[in-house]
């Protein structure tokens, strides 16, 4: 099991190594990626370093929960696209990947060539597209990185507003499908410690209020959901229809609400792509089944995405694996 206690070591020593700091969350920034990120800065610029969180997705991609938090952490935390960064990088920077591992997930790939450069802080499981590290901390058993980040703040005894006590509670809230799934003691622990320095449970849950037409659209793939035995669910979305990531995961994690195990919603994304997030409650490894698409996650969440590929032949390729025993309890 990883040791927060050796992740804060080597943490401090590489930033204290570095001169400034670039915090990388995954495309399509979620509110776990841009929660922790925040985490992270506070951490850097306690060692009074420059810090730059890297979020180059297009605003018309990014749920409307999150670019609140944006907007709101602008004036306190830089948070730049990817060009601005490449213009200010220098040779003494450190990358910190957060709520991510591989490379095809991150904006910044081909400037992290330099493994003693890279921290990578995650809850997804590694594969053969994970980026190469000085240090990686990778534990599957917790519910987000986010829970990670709150961890290790208080073990650099960081004080933090309550602004960020709701970002990081935003992420933990969005990992365990709103604190009913992928939960421990040490999850409620660290929640119920960020209500204690000022999180409040209805801002965090007014972050996940949907306008009409968004989850009108969710709520349609929902209604596609078809059971491919009594406890496992699979949504295939409309041919003609481009969805968003967030949308997918959405209508997985809704799926949670029934007497299902796990649960699968797949749509194209654009540029020819077919994308599939993946939720269990336990008994069905879905981190397992989205490796073998070419993605990951873990026994809880898990998402991937198929190029050059048809909904149809992603609905027969996931189902003949879903019937594969081998992922099942």
């Amino acid at each position: 099991m990883a040791n927060i206690k050796n992740l804060k070591v080597n943490l401090e020593n590489k930033i204290l190594q570095s001169n400034n700091v670039i915090i990388v969350p995954h495309k399509d920034v979620d509110f776990d990626a841009i929660g922790s990120s925040i985490g992270l800065s506070l951490i850097a610029n306690e060692y009074e370093r420059k810090t730059q969180i890297v979020v180059n997705d297009p605003i018309y991609k990014i749920d409307s929960g999150v670019q609140t938090i944006i907007n709101d952490a602008s004036s306190d935390f830089s948070i730049v696209n990817k060009e601005k960064c490449l213009r200010n990088l220098t040779g003494d920077d450190l990358f910190i990947l957060t709520d991510v591992n591989k490379s095809y997930m991150v904006s910044l790939s081909e400037a992290m060539q330099d493994k003693d450069k890279v921290i990578i802080i995650d809850h997804h499981e590694k594969d053969k597209n994970t980026i190469p590290a000085s240090y990686e901390y990778i534990d599957c058993n917790v519910s987000s990185a986010c829970e990670i980040v709150s961890s290790l703040l208080n073990l650099f005894k960081i004080k933090y507003s309550s602004k960020v006590a709701n970002y990081l509670l935003a992420g933990i809230y969005l990992d365990t499908n709103k604190l009913t799934k992928n939960v421990t003691a040490n999850t409620m622990t660290i929640a119920g410690r960020l209500m204690s320095n000022g999180a409040n449970m209805n801002y965090v849950t007014d972050l996940f209020s949907e306008d009409y037409l968004k989850d009108k659209i969710v709520l349609n793939l929902v209604e596609k959901a078809m059971f491919l035995t009594y406890s496992i669910a699979t949504i295939v979305g409309d041919e003609e229809v481009i969805y968003t990531k967030e949308q997918l995961a959405k209508a997985a994690d809704y799926m949670l609400k029934y007497r299902v195990d796990a649960s699968f919603a797949m749509g194209n994304v654009g540029d020819n792509t077919v994308s599939i997030s993946a939720r269990s409650k336990e008994k069905v490894d879905v981190g397992q089944i989205m490796k073998e698409l070419g993605g990951g996650g873990n026994q809880y969440s898990g998402a991937t995405k198929l190029k050059n590929c048809t909904l149809d032949e992603a609905s027969k390729k996931l189902v003949k694996l879903i019937k594969a025993p081998c992922y099942i309890k």
